[in-house]
């Protein structure tokens, strides 16, 4: 065989080897490299990345700094302005010099220039409502955003609570599915043996694949958990994330007694939106006086500084014709409103029915502000009672299990008997994991309808 023909036989095998290799490399690398990439994010690091991330802040925000700004054209409407003007031109043919005062027909250059100021000595106290009002605005906007940034927690709290009721939840499905698998193996002896009938059998095959089946729900409410907790996150929908709860054990179970009707006096006068709600009243107010201030007249002072060059009177210097030609003025402006085809009249009764309006949001706010504190009562004791009721399945469940155990030791049990036993003491304690979380989250989440949400505090 020719080299040639050696060279074209190796080739393919060396290409071969080569994507072998390759594929080895990957296999051993790859679940390393995947295993890296997962991000593990605790409850405060989630806090703390959607009070930096989210889009609804970064807004609220920014309506606080426009506000700002409106506040600060509002104060400067109380100073005077000042212009200055000047130009340059070329007349031909017939044209007015005011340098000459007298018409001239020649080709002529001039240059102008001038000053002018305006103060409002007297609008209605428009001003002055107008500048109320938006300091008023800006308290309403500070308020919302004390609020939203609370909001946003509360939304942590919520979607991250059901990552972790909705993970207990897809391993107790897993533990039962395993125990249901495992009978339908006994089962399936006592057929090949003779000692159970073949329909058993088919019924307990039914029952492990609806216990799969429940899996797959399982699983798939954990993700659509996952998915909300990262939108409310505002992470990288294609990252790997794992959200990692402390342990059910370290966390402390003090219970408060409340007064419902405490907690919704406390409620009103905490709730950021409450105060917000109440400061765009107030500022509704102010428009009114705004609108009103059109009925009354209106006083200003301006003045203007004038002058003019002309290369007609070419014998005198720039600087002495623009001292020459100077004109100087002064004058104050009276406006009294006669008639205006009724559109004072159509604002007023505009921003009195924006007042009206926002008194009755003020009042539907209180009404949800009182059902929400209401509800979280009730839930947060619901709570408390489920700590007492998953304890003792919990500890009944552990003597079972303890029980089942003993038996099986001294081969008085079975291994599916005891495989269900463990599965119930599963149950029995995720039921108690998430009754702990769902009671530390519901303080949290009291707190929140009330207003009193700190969210620079751990709420671990």
């Amino acid at each position: 065989m020719n080299a040639f023909n050696t060279r074209r036989i190796m080739t393919p095998i060396r290409g071969l080897w080569g994507l072998l290799m390759l594929v080895v490399i990957i296999s051993i690398t790859g679940p390393a490299a995947t295993a890296q990439e997962i991000q593990r994010i605790e409850f405060n690091d989630a806090v703390q990345i959607a009070l930096e991330r989210s889009v609804t802040i970064r807004r609220a925000r920014n309506n606080v700094d426009l506000q700002v700004a409106t506040v600060a054209a509002e104060r400067a409407a109380f100073l005077p302005n000042l212009n200055l003007s000047s130009g340059t031109s070329r007349n031909y043919g017939l044209s007015f010099d005011p340098t000459v005062g007298d018409n001239v027909n020649q080709t002529t250059d001039s240059f102008n220039m001038g000053a002018s100021s305006n103060l409002n000595i007297f609008n209605g106290f428009a001003d002055v409502a107008s500048l109320a009002q938006a300091r008023l605005n800006l308290e309403a906007q500070e308020y919302d955003y004390d609020r939203t940034r609370q909001t946003i927690v509360f939304n942590v709290i919520s979607n991250f609570l059901n990552v972790i009721l909705t993970e207990e939840r897809l391993a107790i499905r897993q533990e039962d599915m395993a125990a249901q698998q495992l009978l339908v193996e006994q089962i399936e002896e006592f057929v090949n043996a003779g000692v159970r009938a073949v329909s058993d059998l088919y019924t307990q095959q039914a029952s492990a694949a609806a216990s799969e089946a429940q899996v797959l729900n399982a699983e798939s409410q954990f993700q659509v958990a996952k998915t909300r907790l990262i939108q409310t996150l505002q992470l990288d929908p294609l990252g790997d994330y794992e959200f990692t709860a402390p342990d059910p054990d370290d966390i402390p179970l003090a219970i408060t007694e409340y007064d419902p009707q405490r907690l919704m006096l406390g409620a009103f006068e905490s709730r950021s939106d409450l105060r917000a709600q109440e400061s765009s009243i107030e500022a509704a107010t102010q428009g009114i006086r705004v609108a009103k201030a059109g009925y009354l007249p209106r006083l200003d002072f301006s003045g203007s500084y004038r002058s003019n060059y002309s290369n007609i009177q070419d014998d005198i210097s720039f600087r002495d014709q623009l001292k020459d030609n100077a004109n100087k003025t002064l004058s104050l402006n009276l406006s009294i409103p006669i008639f205006n085809r009724l559109a004072v009249k159509t604002n007023v009764e505009r921003t009195r029915v924006q007042y009206a309006n926002a008194m009755l949001d003020l009042e539907a706010m209180q009404q949800s502000v009182a059902l929400d504190v209401r509800q979280a009562y009730y839930d947060y004791e619901t709570s408390v009672k489920q700590l007492d009721v998953t304890a003792k399945q919990l500890r009944a469940a552990d003597q079972a299990l303890e029980v089942e155990q003993e038996r099986y030791d001294v081969g008085a049990s079975t291994l599916v008997e005891l495989t269900l036993s463990r599965a119930r003491y599963t149950d029995a304690s995720s039921g108690r994991a998430q009754a702990i979380f769902q009671f530390h989250f519901q303080q949290h989440l009291l707190e929140y309808y009330q207003g009193i949400l700190d969210p620079s505090q751990p709420l671990f």
